[in-house]
Parts: C-alpha cells; structure tokens; sequence
C-alpha cells in the first residue's frame, strides 16, 4: 500500500499564531495552541504510525490542538477535519502564548506575513509572486497602511530600536556578517525565536530560528515599526 504524503505547502494546516482553538490554561487544557519544535515531522491520519502520513510539518508551525490520545495529539487541518502528531514534536507552552497577547499591532503583521507561506524567493521581488526578503517586509507593512524603506540596510532607519530581549511580534529583525558595513537581510519576528522571511534563491517565505545556527550568528538589530 502506498502511502500518500503531502506536503504543508499543499495541504494547509488551519492554524495561526493566536489560533482560534484559543490559550491554554496547563500544558494538558485543551483546546489550545502548539508549535512544532522539530524539523520534517509527519502528520498522520489517525494515533499512531501505523496510520497514513497526511502531511509534513517544519520547525515553528504553530497548530490548533484539540485533544491528546495516548502520546498524540489531534490538530486542526482545516474545513472541519482533523490529523495527529506525536506529542514528542510538539511543545505547548501556556506561559509563551498569554505572554503574546492578542491581536496587537505587531500580531497582525504576523497574522498577514503567515498568508505567504511558501511564496517562493524573487530577487528585487516586492508581490506575492515572489519576494526578496526586504520586498517581503516592506510589502506586508505596506499592507496595513505603513510605509518603510524597500531594503534591508535602509529598513534599519525605520522605526525605533529594540534590544533582542525585548522582541515582540511584528518587530523587523536585521543581519549583517561580520565585517560587513550594512545589513544584508531582514525578516518579521514571530514569536518563540522565530522569524518568517524569505531566505535567498531556490527557497520559500518560511519560518527560521534566530536563536540558532546561522541566523543567531549574523543577528545584528531589530526595529519596531508599530508601538
């Protein structure tokens, strides 16, 4: 028997940053949201492996969770149906979300940048056919009505400096190698470390760690255009 795997790209999991299942009160109250701490993680028909793969989830997708059976939980896949994940690959954290807030000036740009998913990488790209990473910020704020800069280094003017423990959702995070005089690439804070961007040639508009690998290593700045 095959079986059939879809990618997130093709089968949307019907979730946001502050999901409709809503906040969860314990790590066990349901229904609530969580993130998905693991890269390539299979989402399943039913409560276990034994169960076909539905789709493939990366690091940082956030998902509504709606009961927990055994060591899985069931999601939200959208028009009323439902899949699992291990629980193993999931983390809810009560603390993280109520600390978010909900649906300020920052979360909507969240809420707006995570439509573009999967937008493929256009270099000088500023439309949902294709972004740059700078086309991509200044394309979402432009969106809600604010004007910025069109690229990174200049992006750097805009709005008021942040230290990166003060990072809210909607902040533009912005990386410069070392030695180098301007910056070289922006993306839109998320949340739990995260970011979504659109990363360079041949990739997606996605979700990426600032708090590791590369990106934790060129971390340079962030600006808050809304306050």
């Amino acid at each position: 028997m095959n079986i059939l795997k879809k990618s997130i790209a093709s089968m949307m999991i019907a979730v946001t940053l502050f999901g409709s299942a809503g906040l969860c009160a314990s790590a066990d109250s349901f229904p609530c949201v969580g993130i998905v701490v693991a890269t390539s993680v299979n989402v399943r028909s039913g409560p276990g492996t034994e169960h076909f793969i539905e789709a493939v989830v990366d690091y940082g997708q956030t998902l509504d969770v709606f009961e927990r059976t055994g060591n899985w939980f069931k999601i939200g896949t959208g028009n009323d149906n439902y899949a699992y994940i291990s629980a193993d690959y999931v983390s809810i954290r009560p603390e993280d979300v109520a600390a978010r807030g909900s649906y300020t000036g920052g979360s909507r740009v969240v809420q707006l940048a995570k439509k573009y998913l999967g937008t493929p990488y256009v270099y000088g790209g500023s439309s949902p056919s294709g972004f740059d990473c700078s086309g991509f910020t200044s394309y979402i704020y432009r969106q809600l009505g604010y004007s910025i800069n069109r690229t990174a280094h200049a992006q750097l003017s805009n709005g008021i400096a942040v230290s990166k423990n003060e990072l809210q959702p909607g902040d533009l995070v912005m990386f410069k190698k070392a030695g180098n005089s301007q910056v070289h690439h922006v993306g839109i804070y998320a949340g739990d470390g995260m970011m979504i961007h659109s990363p360079q040639t041949g990739d997606v508009v996605k979700f990426t760690s600032i708090n590791t690998g590369y990106y934790n290593n060129v971390y340079y700045a962030a600006r808050r255009i809304i306050r």
